[in-house]
């Protein structure tokens, strides 16, 4: 696939206009552009709102209001890891199969929110899988280090994750 940014995939619609959210960045004789760093990070973050929007109407904000909360209720730190699940997965995935994360956020457990972000990659966890969750909850601010949730994400490495342990 066409990567342009940061992982935004490059739809055929895309390719033909040689626009991204009405970003040029490819000339009509097909010549690419090169995109600023405020321009990738436009993109970035208008294909997180998409991702976001998705996984709410596929699922997210029917399963909030189900335990009796909503998005506009969550703590906005536990609302950016979301958001970042979402993306990362696709807002359609995310949106149908991940359930228990959101009583985690809605509870504000980092322990508990943390065991339901773990993913798994090629279907086994992983280092790299573990040390991504760790990330987001520590860049979101729902943790200060990694001994809070190494129960939970016992493969994660602070070394390697970046995070205090």
């Amino acid at each position: 696939s066409k990567d342009v940014g940061f992982g935004h995939k490059v739809k055929a619609s895309e390719n033909a206009s040689g626009k991204i959210h009405g970003i040029k960045f490819k000339e009509d004789d097909g010549t690419y552009i090169e995109l600023s760093q405020d321009q990738k990070t436009e993109i970035l973050y208008r294909d997180m709102e998409a991702e976001l929007s998705l996984a709410r109407t596929k699922g997210w904000d029917s399963k909030l209001k189900k335990i009796n909360t909503s998005w506009d209720e969550l703590d906005y730190k536990y609302k950016n890891a979301l958001t970042s699940l979402a993306f990362n997965t696709g807002g359609e995935k995310a949106g149908k199969q991940w359930t228990a994360v959101l009583k985690a956020a809605k509870d504000e457990n980092p322990v508990e929110f943390a065991k339901q972000m773990r993913r798994k990659d090629s279907g086994l966890n992983s280092e790299g899988m573990d040390n991504r969750v760790a990330k987001e909850l520590y860049y979101a601010g729902i943790i200060d280090n990694l001994s809070e949730v190494s129960s939970v994400l016992p493969l994660a490495k602070a070394a390697r994750s970046g995070i205090p342990s």
